[in-house]
């Protein structure tokens, strides 16, 4: 799966008409929307992933500003689950209190692992903004807007490897022990699928973590690329590591890295640092009417960020579809029935929920690289999917 910056730029014209399109369809009123709400939730660890449910929100407030559905509005409650089992557990009771019809945009290191059995009894539905752990990529009641950390990882690792690099030194956080294993079958797949053995891998610290003597260690391994699978703010710990250590080793960085933010903090290390980018690179043309409304409504531009839209605009699609009234339970049902893809040229492949056990919805990567002193994110490309970088579903134990 290969698509070029030319097909991207005349695809966003395409996606444009559509969004609108829809937006129509799913509007009832010229004016502002005034009736009985539909109440959408969101479970995210916000430490982390604050774009996500700001992006949700702003979708909503466009939707809800054009007459809703029908004249009815979305009201959209967001919980911060702290990163931690028992608020995830009690957001998601608050949120079926509230009677959520779907939970929409949810950025969170735990909320699936905690969650996906509640969703389940309770016939709902979760369409991730930022899915992270491996229930969010293997139960049949959630489908990520986002490739999701395992397929990036592949990815960021293939990439490595099309770039040459024959000794990979990886390290890699967690939040919890189902998605450390799903890390290390990925690894296991990767390694089966290039015919490479990592030279060095430490998973064994989690978040906030002082990482110096982990990079340390792995550049025993003579390495000549490094890996790091965290997000943005620990991956720069590891980077600030690697500099003390007097390293310019080139850089593998996952998805969460890629924002404006990052790249600034980085230029000042002596080696590129590359990452495999989940939607399309925010100055694509593609992303126009993602950065007009992230600018009106005041919210950064991310990875996060796309994520959150898109699975708001997801959601809306569903909902449109919903025949009847509007209940966790049609939602639920037109999520699993839908058959036509939103193809959204944001990311590399159709999107679609439909019928399933498991939803690895979006499973696209494009590559973005920061060359050393340059402090910008410059995009590579073109997009490239499963099939070439070996990626397989990670099953878990339901």
């Amino acid at each position: 799966m290969r698509i070029s910056k030319k097909v991207l730029a005349v695809a966003a014209v395409a996606g444009a008409t559509a969004l609108a399109l829809a937006g129509c369809s799913a509007g009832g009123s010229s004016g502002p929307a005034t009736g009985d709400p539909i109440v959408v939730a969101a479970n995210s660890s916000l430490t982390f992933f604050p774009e996500a449910p700001q992006a949700v929100q702003a979708v909503f407030d466009e939707f809800n500003a054009a007459g809703g559905l029908d004249g009815r509005p979305i009201e959209y409650l967001v919980c911060d689950d702290k990163v931690d089992p028992a608020a995830s557990a009690q957001c998601q009771k608050d949120a079926l209190s509230a009677g959520a019809v779907a939970m929409v945009g949810s950025s969170s290191l735990l909320d699936c692992v905690v969650n996906w059995k509640t969703w389940i009894d309770n016939d709902l539905v979760s369409l991730q903004g930022t899915g992270v752990d491996p229930y969010c990529f293997g139960t049949a009641n959630v489908a990520p807007a986002n490739t999701g950390p395992f397929f990036d990882a592949q990815a960021t690792i293939q990439q490595a490897a099309n770039d040459g690099h024959t000794a990979l030194c990886t390290l890699v956080t967690s939040a919890d022990p189902a998605t450390k294993d799903a890390y290390t079958v990925m690894r296991s797949n990767w390694e089966a699928f290039s015919g490479q053995t990592m030279a060095g891998w430490d998973d064994s610290v989690g978040y906030g973590a002082d990482y110096t003597a982990n990079v340390n260690a792995l550049l025993g391994n003579n390495c000549d690329a490094m890996v790091f699978l965290s997000v943005g703010p620990d991956v720069l710990g590891m980077i600030n590591a690697l500099t003390q250590a007097g390293s310019s080793l080139p850089v593998y960085v996952q998805t969460s890295c890629y924002y404006p933010e990052f790249a600034a903090a980085v230029a000042s290390y002596a080696g590129p640092v590359s990452s495999a980018a989940e939607f399309a690179p925010l100055e694509e043309d593609v992303n126009a009417d993602f950065r007009a409304l992230m600018d009106s409504a005041g919210v950064a531009q991310s990875s996060f960020a796309q994520g959150g839209y898109l699975a708001a605009q997801d959601f809306l699609a569903i909902l449109a579809s919903v025949e009847g009234e509007i209940t966790a339970a049609s939602v639920t049902a037109a999520a699993k029935a839908q058959t036509e893809a939103n193809a959204n040229p944001m990311r590399g492949n159709p999107w679609i929920f439909g019928p399933g056990e498991a939803h690895q919805a979006n499973a696209s990567a494009w590559e973005v690289l920061v060359e050393p002193g340059s402090g910008v994110w410059a995009s590579i490309g073109p997009w490239y999917g499963a099939e070439e970088i070996g990626f397989t579903p990670i099953p878990v134990v339901q």
